[in-house]
């Protein structure tokens, strides 16, 4: 009877930690996907023997594009790369991402005849929102763009050079 009594006792605080566990989770999903919180990645923590990793910023292609290139990774085991901005002006960035038939073009830096192919726009016709993170993936097939290369970013509003590639 004791034995049946202590079993109980220890599983008594089993579910209410659960789901305070639970619950945490869901809180923290939460505030991540809607942007309340942030979490730096790769690009925020990156450092060089010199200092942080600065990454070439364009006030006029901002201007008009209303976005800001923040991030190119190469992922998908090479044969894929990551194009990340961030949205400044909601209204601008709407036509920037609608626009399919024109999207940035990736070289690695000094060599233009060799573009890396685009692959896939993010999805179209969401409500952008300022400080959003979105991106274009493009297809590496060629293993154009490696880790450590710098990378122009062409746009129908100006060109970005060394453009660090991770």
């Amino acid at each position: 009877m004791r034995a049946t009594l202590a079993k109980g006792i220890e599983r008594v605080w089993l579910l209410p930690a659960t789901l305070a566990v639970l619950c945490l989770a869901l809180i923290g999903t939460v505030l991540l996907r809607t942007g309340v919180v942030h979490v730096g990645g790769a690009a925020a923590a990156a450092v060089t023997a010199s200092g942080p990793i600065k990454t070439p910023e364009n006030v006029d292609v901002e201007a008009e594009l209303g976005v800001r290139f923040s991030h190119v990774a190469v992922v998908g085991g090479g044969g894929l790369v990551e194009l990340t901005y961030t949205v400044l002006d909601p209204e601008k960035a709407t036509t920037f991402q609608s626009d399919t038939t024109h999207p940035p073009t990736l070289y690695k830096s000094g060599d233009r005849a060799n573009p890396v192919d685009q692959s896939a726009l993010m999805k179209q016709g969401h409500n952008l929102r300022p400080g959003q993170t979105y991106f274009i993936l493009y297809e590496n097939t060629h293993g154009i763009l490696k880790t450590g290369d710098t990378a122009e970013i062409h746009s129908k509003a100006g060109t970005l050079t060394d453009f660090p590639v991770e």
